[in-house]
């Protein structure tokens, strides 16, 4: 699960963070995790998560769900 993924390391960059003092690192792992909710919610999601939802759940493949993701942290980032 890719998502899962990111996430182990977001929250290592949000300790490291918060550890450094560095306020930026945090706050791009808080956009990057909304960035993963957010995407699944809209729709786009990996056949691990869709399968819980129903079969006919459209679902994408882990390199288009990462361009998916890709594609919406840039337009968080502006």
């Amino acid at each position: 699960n890719p998502i899962a993924s990111i996430f182990a390391w977001t929250r290592g960059l949000k300790y490291r963070g918060h550890f450094d003092d560095t306020p930026d690192v945090v706050a791009f792992a808080d956009t990057l995790e909304a960035v993963c909710v957010d995407t699944v919610e809209g729709g786009e999601m990996t056949k691990d998560l869709a399968i819980l939802i129903g079969k006919d759940q459209k679902w994408l493949t882990t390199d288009e769900f990462l361009d998916a993701l890709d594609r919406n942290l840039a337009a968080r980032l502006g």
